[in-house]
């Protein structure tokens, strides 16, 4: 086995840099979705590093969700899996966060628009004949893992650059730069499919099953705030709800 280099003289401790190769290497999809990076012996070889090390590298690794560890036979990936706990509505990028997933987002593109013709009547009612329409990518490791477009009232869109909307979540903007309190929302998750746009954008085959979440935003007077539209490749995000049992 060829031996790979790491920078002993790094400030860097050296299970962070095996952690950083390896996990390069799963966004890479080296291993494909749940492929063996080997057993800590081979790991060690590999990388000239004692056990010990490579313990420490592939917990952190285990700790952020990326892979899991098969006592006698080796540790494989563990795809990517953001879990929504339903007990309130927060920007996904508060859920990634929460769960240790590094994340970016990044913003296509920002225009005024005319209102969709298909939303409901309530929907456009609510946003007016234009809206502001916002189209953003939510990326890990500069792998794209969500798809949002969102419609937001021209009174408000109109305060929000491009930069806030990449380093800040639209309910955080509401409150801090606009001074509007969040009150309720309502959400409608349902199965949907790449059309030929969503491929191209999220880098899928066209046809691939999706999860497409459809929610409407209010402020504490009841006025929509925000429409959005999400979709997820459908193995990579997952709700968790808790219910009261009922015999009824």
């Amino acid at each position: 086995m060829v031996i790979q280099i790491i920078d002993r003289k790094s400030s860097v401790p050296m299970y962070e840099q095996i952690a950083q190769i390896i996990r390069d290497e799963i966004f890479q999809r080296k291993y494909g979705d749940f492929g063996c990076i080997g057993k800590h012996s081979e790991i060690a070889e590999r990388f000239d590093v004692s056990i010990i090390t490579v313990r420490a590298a592939i917990q952190k690794l285990a700790d952020e969700g990326l892979v899991i560890i098969k006592q006698g036979k080796g540790t494989f990936v563990q795809k990517l899996v953001i879990k929504d706990k339903l007990n309130r509505l927060t920007g996904v990028s508060n859920i990634m966060l929460e769960a240790n997933i590094a994340s970016t987002v990044l913003v296509k593109s920002i225009s005024e628009i005319d209102t969709p013709s298909h939303f409901e009547q309530s929907v456009k009612s609510a946003l007016g004949e234009r809206c502001y329409y916002i189209n953003r990518v939510h990326l890990v490791e500069n792998t794209v893992v969500g798809f949002a477009r969102l419609y937001v009232p021209l009174e408000y869109g109109r305060h929000f650059s491009k930069n806030d909307i990449e380093s800040s979540t639209i309910y955080r903007l509401y409150q801090d730069k606009l001074g509007i309190s969040l009150g309720k929302g309502i959400q409608r998750i349902r199965a949907s499919k790449a059309d030929k746009f969503l491929a191209s954008e999220m880098n899928l085959k066209q046809g691939t099953p999706l999860l497409y979440i459809q929610r409407e935003s209010y402020c504490s007077n009841k006025k929509l705030i925000e429409f959005m539209e999400l979709n997820f490749e459908y193995t990579q995000y997952e709700f968790i709800v808790e219910l009261d049992l009922s015999a009824l």
